[in-house]
């Protein structure tokens, strides 16, 4: 409870004034289980602001410094970093001993272990209802996440009519922005280093009437600026590359809650795919 009373003051209007308050607020909710590893300084050289700005911020949201807030999650905790055991004790063994592939791992337990205060979040409600009722879903994305936003298209498809990738290559997302339609939503995946399509995309698709949903990480200080459901999940820190296991375990539950949403619909669409895969021979039997 003492974290969510925590994350919910990180979320207030008043404490997201600027970038930088965006960016450290972000930061600290999605880091809240691995805070009694972190210090102001490592806090500033993650986000990319100074000691001190972190500091004001720390006053702003009511503690003194970080120590204190660190004082209050361990008051209130019960099931947090405060109590790594057991199997993990090797992992955090291998960690110290500076082995890369066991703090890849480590971050990614950190990260994995964020989606289920994402998935019982109003937001993420929001996202399922819409991505169910919605009478056309358009799903864009770029870069290095394209990829995994195709296969959320794709499997989305099973599940329900009318969803589509959107690539641009038209030059006017007209598809999208015609306005032919209602009840249109566009399923926007962005993390940093972002697309220079993405924001003024979700710009043109609200401004069309379209419901965005938008996927992106903790760097985006303009997620709730042009975004109807903003959804945010732990930014990258890897040391080689920013990996993408957070992002495609979160559209899995993302389609696995759309799937029970569903219900029997479902059972019936697959059926019919799958019918019509047996008649054009693409699978083995």
């Amino acid at each position: 409870m003492r974290a969510r009373s925590i994350a919910s003051k990180l979320r207030s209007p008043d404490l997201r004034q600027t970038k930088s308050d965006i960016l450290i607020a972000n930061y600290i909710e999605r880091n809240l289980a691995e805070l009694p590893f972190e210090t102001a300084k490592s806090i500033a050289q993650n986000v990319g602001v100074s000691q001190m700005t972190v500091g004001r911020y720390l006053r702003r949201l009511g503690y003194d410094g970080l120590e204190e807030l660190k004082r209050e999650m361990r008051h209130g905790a019960s099931r947090t970093a405060w109590q790594v055991k057991g199997k993990f004790d090797r992992l955090r063994q291998d960690v110290r001993d500076g082995r890369l592939l066991a703090e890849l791992i480590q971050q990614q337990i950190d990260d994995l272990g964020h989606m289920y205060e994402i998935t019982v979040s109003r937001q993420w409600q929001q996202a399922v209802d819409v991505l169910v009722n919605a009478e056309e879903v358009f799903v864009a994305a770029y870069q290095n996440v394209r990829g995994v936003a195709q296969y959320f298209a794709s499997q989305l498809s099973y599940a329900r009519p009318k969803v589509q990738f959107v690539d641009g290559l038209n030059g006017t997302y007209v598809e999208l922005l015609d306005g032919s339609g209602k009840d249109r939503c566009l399923f926007l995946c962005d993390v940093r280093r972002f697309a220079s399509k993405a924001k003024p995309l979700a710009e043109q698709a609200r401004a069309a009437g379209v419901k965005v949903i938008l996927v992106s990480d903790d760097a985006c200080v303009w997620a709730h600026e042009v975004s109807d459901i903003p959804i945010i999940m732990p930014g990258a820190r890897g040391p080689l590359w920013d990996g993408a296991a957070t992002m495609v375990a979160l559209l899995d539950l993302m389609i696995s809650n759309v799937v029970v949403e569903l219900g029997d619909n479902v059972n019936a669409r697959v059926d019919r795919l799958t019918r019509l895969q047996d008649v054009f021979g693409d699978f083995e039997d």
